[in-house]
C-alpha cells in the first residue's frame, strides 16, 4: 500500500474511533444543573496522588455522578465502589452545582487523549466552567521531610495562589490525560490550572493527597475534613520509625566486634 493511502487509512481509522467517544449522562436534569462550576480533576499520575484526592472530594463532600465518558481509548474496565459497579471515567457534582469532579481511574491510551479531552470539554463549555483545576503528583522516592503544593497557572491567577502560601513550579512538564485537559483549556481560553506535590512511587505516601486536599481548602474553601487522612499519615510515619530503629539495631549487632574465643592458653595462663 502506498504511503499517502496508509496514512490516510490510519486517519480515517482514527476519526472511525472517535466518532464512539463521548460523554454519557445519568441524570440529564442534575447535569443541567451545574452553574459555572469550579472543575476538579484527578488522573492516574505520581502516587496517585491526583486521583486519591479526588476520591477523597467525592467521599466527603457526598458528590452525585451525574455521567461518565465512553471512549474506545478507554480500557474496558469497571470499577466497583460503595456497593456499585462503575464505569471507570466519571463526573460528579455536588447540590447548589457550583463544583464537579473529574476521575478516572485507569490509563489512557495516549493516542486518545487529545479526542477524550476535547469532548469532555465539548461537553463542559456548556456550563461555562469558573475553572479546570488538575491535582497531581511530583515522582519523588523516599516520603519527602517537605511537602510544598506547587502550581502551574497564567499571569493573572499566580498572586491569588502565591498569596496562599502556594510555590510556582519553576520547570515541570506535565503529560498523559492532565496534560491533555490542561492543553485544551490554553487552546479554548478555559482558565486553567494545576495543583502539584511531591508524591513517592515507592511507598504509601497519604501525605501527597491530603497536601492536595489542604490546598483545595485554601483555594476553594471546600472546607473537607482531613482528620482520616491524618491518622494515614501519622500510622505511616510510625510504622517507617520502627522500621528505621529495627534496621539501625540490626546494623550495630552486625557493627560490634566479635568476641575472641576462648582457648587453653588464655584460660589457664
Amino acid at each position: 500500500m502506498p504511503k499517502k493511502a496508509a496514512a490516510r487509512s490510519v486517519r480515517d481509522s482514527i476519526a472511525s474511533v472517535s466518532l464512539t467517544t463521548r460523554v454519557i449522562e445519568r441524570d440529564r436534569i442534575a447535569s443541567g444543573s451545574l452553574k459555572s462550576p469550579v472543575v476538579i480533576c484527578g488522573f492516574v499520575g505520581p502516587g496517585l496522588a491526583g486521583l486519591t484526592a479526588v476520591g477523597y472530594v467525592i467521599d466527603h463532600l457526598g458528590l452525585h455522578e451525574i455521567a461518565h465518558v465512553m471512549s474506545h481509548f478507554i480500557p474496558p474496565s469497571v470499577v466497583f465502589i460503595g456497593g456499585r459497579i462503575r464505569h471507570p471515567f466519571r463526573v460528579y457534582k455536588n447540590a447548589p452545582g457550583d463544583l464537579a469532579v473529574v476521575i478516572c481511574e485507569v490509563p489512557i491510551d495516549r493516542v486518545g487523549l487529545y479526542d477524550i479531552s476535547a469532548k469532555l470539554l465539548d461537553w463542559f463549555t456548556r456550563f461555562d466552567p469558573r475553572e479546570i483545576v488538575v491535582l497531581d503528583g511530583v515522582p519523588i522516592r523516599e516520603l519527602p521531610e517537605d511537602r510544598p503544593t506547587f502550581y502551574v497557572a497564567d499571569e493573572d491567577r499566580q498572586a491569588d495562589l502565591k498569596s496562599l502560601g502556594f510555590v510556582p513550579a519553576e520547570s515541570v512538564l506535565i503529560s498523559g490525560t492532565a496534560g491533555s485537559i490542561l492543553s485544551e483549556c490554553l487552546v479554548r481560553k478555559i482558565h486553567c490550572i494545576s495543583l502539584l506535590t511531591p508524591a513517592s512511587i515507592t511507598l504509601v505516601d497519604p501525605g501527597a493527597p491530603l497536601s492536595l486536599i489542604r490546598a483545595l481548602n485554601s483555594a476553594y474553601k471546600l472546607n473537607i475534613a482531613t482528620k482520616a487522612l491524618e491518622q494515614d499519615v501519622a500510622t505511616i510515619h510510625e510504622e517507617l520509625n520502627e522500621i528505621a530503629k529495627q534496621y539501625q539495631k540490626v546494623q550495630e549487632q552486625a557493627s560490634a566486634p566479635a568476641e575472641t574465643p576462648l582457648t587453653p592458653k588464655t584460660m589457664y595462663g
